[in-house]
């Protein structure tokens, strides 16, 4: 049964994998590269600001538990699971497409690869951006799910993740994103009455 979902999992993964070139070695390599979208996340905080002023402070909070938590859960359930990444899977790795770092070794990432952090994490800052800047913006929503999925394919290009731990780390991140949001939104309804 397992089989079931492995083989298409794996078919697909070497089928993207497999769409390289030189220059798409270059790009997906530094889009994948977490530092690379610093001034992209300044950019975010600077509307969150603009829009939801001092209320931004618990907004920024909660993103930044969100981040925390998704993550560990990821690190959790990789260690639990061990399930190997494509690049570290023996029997495979030969056939998988990676790509060079500056420095010139192969980048592999760490040894476990469900679910993946890079995914999940994405996942969880699009949607609390989707969430506080999406009203009367539609192209907020369509712009940070592109995000999601060009980040999210990059693992896939570089060798380093499956598309089921992909869609893994979507569905942690958006759990944890949606239960922090609904929490952040409790805690400022519940301030209203009380001022009221």
């Amino acid at each position: 049964m397992l089989e079931y979902f492995l083989t298409p999992d794996l078919n697909i993964f070497l089928f993207l994998n497999g769409l390289h070139s030189s220059w798409a070695d270059v790009f997906f390599y530094w889009v994948s590269n977490r530092f690379i979208w610093l001034p992209f996340y300044a950019l975010l905080a600077f509307f969150l600001i603009r829009k939801w002023r001092k209320k931004s402070i618990p907004i920024f909070i909660a993103l930044v538990l969100c981040i925390f938590l998704t993550d560990q859960s990821c690190n959790l359930i990789k260690h639990s699971v061990q399930r190997p990444r494509p690049s570290h899977e023996p029997g495979l790795c030969e056939q998988v497409h990676l790509v060079a770092e500056p420095d010139g070794t192969l980048y592999r990432g760490g040894p476990y690869s469900f679910p993946s952090s890079h995914a999940a994490n994405a996942m969880a800052m699009a949607l609390f951006v989707i969430f506080y800047l999406s009203e009367k913006r539609k192209w907020v929503i369509a712009g940070m799910l592109l995000w999601v999925l060009l980040l999210s394919y990059s693992r896939i290009y570089l060798g380093v993740h499956y598309p089921s731990d992909l869609m893994a780390g979507w569905i942690i991140g958006a759990c944890w994103a949606t239960l922090l949001w609904r929490t952040v939104l409790l805690i400022q309804n519940s301030k209203s009455k009380i001022q009221k």
